[in-house]
């Protein structure tokens, strides 16, 4: 069963509880069985508040695998979005005065009933699915990746993947315990004895005669091969650096490829920050003000960026940080900064210290989705020490991204840097409107729920 296959059943789940529910709701309050006039006059208008319950489950994150667990935190994560389903509910419903029902009670009597049934239908697709039948994996390879596969896999089995064996290149084992895949008896037996139905390769196994060979004799089990970087990012939503080459980024990253995308980006990134521009110009005096009398000014930060193909250019946020932040010299903000002001911190929060930079989205230095514009003092240090990191200034950088929603706190550290990387990759090779839409919605969990950095 494949991931896609998993999400589509809990949301098909999901719409078919709501309908039931409402069902119920109306034959409690009405005591009976319902008319089919009474279910024609409620269902069309409670389908609109249907939509918008299910988009706030997908914001947060309530169909995403990695979320499917039953734990405290599921439970409590579905107690709170159900609270924000009912008032957006509520709001709606409101807000059509041409209505003909008046869903006060049923609203309230169908959200209850959903939530128990939601609760009973969630925990039990979630030990279902998680105790589904595993694809055995075999994995060829000496990539340090494989450790962090092998942990996220052990610590969540609703992926649908088990590593049953890891074969190594010039396997040494003096006592026979490490299999050489390039003696076909040891490699068949490993297949056998596992019960191997994905073989995982890297770009080294690829290149092996022997072992390319020995698998071809196999070629009749129905076994599925995937490389290693491609089994990687399905999993994880990154990309390994060492699993990638130079030649990965020119099959996967050529520019050529976008164009039509990029294109159609620019339009609506010009059209929804023009459309930004009005209230923008409204909200920014009253934000300034209160910078100005909590912190004094200047009111606003600019700061030198680095944009597409590493054009420097001048971005505009908010001052959230005392004035001599810098006096040492520029420093990647940290995880509870002493630095950030008390009002700075509510800014960063809520994103809205980022809201003067519809500016720079409309002259086009900027995208509303994108990687995280960084400062050039650091682009030139971390690419020094990290593989490729300068191929993340592809794509223009974005308010928002993939990163930013990962739900990661990245501090200065080189690995929190390298793993940043991998994030960004991720986005510029499957950048696509789909993609920007759900960072989007996403987005607005992380504002809501206040917790930007």
């Amino acid at each position: 069963m494949t991931e896609k296959i998993r999400q589509f059943i809990l949301f098909l789940g999901d719409v078919i509880l709501l309908y039931l529910s409402l069902f119920l709701a109306l034959s409690i309050r009405s005591q009976h069985i319902i008319s089919g006039q009474i279910w024609q006059e409620h269902w069309p208008v409670f389908s609109y508040a249907f939509i918008i319950w299910i988009a706030a489950f997908y914001i947060a994150g309530s169909y995403s695998l990695a979320n499917i667990r039953n734990n405290l935190k599921f439970f409590a994560n579905t107690i709170r979005v159900m609270g924000i389903n009912i008032l957006l509910a509520i709001a709606f419903f409101y807000a059509l005065p041409q209505a003909r029902v008046t869903p006060k009670t049923i609203l309230i009597l169908t959200g209850f009933i959903f939530f128990l049934l939601l609760l009973i239908w969630r925990h039990t697709a979630h030990k279902i699915i998680s105790k589904t039948a595993k694809r055995k994996v075999l994995i060829i390879s000496n990539s340090n990746s494989v450790k962090e596969l092998t942990d996220i896999l052990d610590h969540n089995p609703q992926f649908g993947y088990q590593i049953a064996a890891i074969l190594p290149h010039n396997a040494t084992d003096a006592i026979g315990n490490v299999a050489d895949y390039r003696d076909p008896e040891q490699l068949s037996k490993v297949l056998k004895k596992h019960h191997i139905d994905t073989v995982v390769l890297d770009n080294e196994s690829k290149t092996s005669k022997n072992l390319v060979n020995n698998l071809y004799q196999h070629l009749s089990d129905r076994l599925e091969y995937i490389s290693l970087d491609r089994f990687y990012e399905h999993i994880t939503k990154r990309i390994s650096l060492d699993t990638v080459d130079k030649f990965w980024f020119l099959e996967n990253l050529g520019e050529g490829k976008k164009h039509f995308y990029d294109t159609g980006k620019r339009a609506v990134d010009i059209l929804v920050s023009a459309l930004f521009l009005i209230p923008s110009l409204i909200v920014i005096p009253f934000m300034g003000l209160l910078i100005a009398i909590s912190n004094g000014f200047p009111i606003f930060f600019v700061q030198t960026r680095l944009g597409r193909n590493g054009k420097k250019f001048r971005a505009v946020k908010f001052r959230t940080m005392v004035n001599d932040a810098e006096k040492n010299g520029p420093q990647i903000a940290r995880e509870k900064d002493k630095r950030v002001t008390k009002i700075g911190r509510i800014l960063r929060a809520s994103r809205l210290d980022e809201l003067p930079q519809v500016f720079n989205i409309l002259k086009g230095e900027m995208s509303f989705v994108g990687p995280r514009p960084e400062r050039p003092e650091f682009v030139e240090q971390l690419e020094q020490q990290i593989t490729f990191y300068r191929e993340r200034l592809l794509v223009k950088p974005g308010l928002t991204g993939w990163d930013q929603i990962s739900g990661e706190y990245h501090s200065a550290s080189k690995e929190d840097s390298l793993k940043k990387l991998q994030y960004d990759l991720y986005y510029i090779k499957n950048r696509s409107l789909v993609l920007d839409i759900g960072i989007i919605l996403k987005t607005i969990k992380t504002v809501l729920s206040a917790v930007g950095r």
